[in-house]
């Protein structure tokens, strides 16, 4: 859940994950933002007081969050032969130069062409952009397969540059997928489809609602789990 507070005139945004958990957890996470870890018998308005409390804090944390990404970046470009997870699997990153901007995957490389492959912000960019497209595909496929046995056929559908959310369903039944899922093994982005399309039935995550993403994917705690594990490895 989105929440966001005000403290001495500066905007506190954060990603609230409500569960049985018995204390409350503050995390910043490189691209990820604010996470507030809290249990489900706290009110809203008591979470958001104790990170209004923190404001300080928290910002400094995530400010040190992005520096140590950025670091991390300049340490580690990308460069041709750099890897690169594709549906699970380790690839090679081969870069060529051309004019138009395109990505294939050739046995366990990956061939990227682009105008300047010289450049690590506009290579992390071109992986972005062609690995997005990819994303689409294999996500329309899923839906297509999973939507008739689920019963329901979404609106919209769009990849976005989501830094806390693997997906999302809008009331109007239009749903958003985080581009890194092609990154993920294909079992996971599965999860992640059926998980947003039980939502077009049920807009909760009542006993109901996990019911029917078991019906489709019996082990779907699994790979719920494996996103919740490993999502952070899944960047650029």
């Amino acid at each position: 859940m989105k929440r966001a507070v005000v403290a001495n005139g500066r905007r506190v945004e954060y990603t609230l994950i409500q569960s049985s958990r018995q204390n409350v957890l503050f995390q910043a996470l490189p691209e990820a933002g604010l996470r507030v870890y809290a249990p489900k018998y706290l009110r809203l308005r008591d979470v958001d007081d104790m990170v209004r409390q923190r404001a300080d804090q928290l910002l400094d944390m995530q400010r040190q969050s992005e520096a140590r990404l950025e670091a991390d970046r300049r340490a580690h470009p990308v460069t041709d032969g750099s890897p690169i997870l594709i549906e699970g699997k380790r690839c090679v990153l081969r870069l060529r130069q051309g004019s138009r901007r395109t990505g294939k995957l050739v046995g366990d490389e990956y061939h990227l062409t682009l105008p300047c492959p010289d450049s690590d912000a506009d290579v992390r960019a071109a992986i972005r952009a062609t690995l997005s497209t990819v994303a689409l595909k294999r996500i329309r496929e899923r839906l297509d397969y999973y939507g008739p046995r689920i019963g329901r056929a979404p609106g919209r559908v769009a990849i976005r540059e989501q830094k806390s959310r693997w997906g999302s369903c809008s009331r109007k039944g239009n749903l958003n997928f985080n581009w890194k899922l092609i990154m993920a093994p294909p079992q996971a982005l599965d999860y992640v489809v059926v998980h947003e399309l039980c939502h077009l039935h049920e807009f909760n995550h009542s006993p109901r609602f996990w019911a029917l993403v078991a019906a489709q994917l019996p082990d779907y705690a699994v790979w719920k789990k494996w996103l919740k594990a490993h999502g952070e490895d899944l960047y650029l």
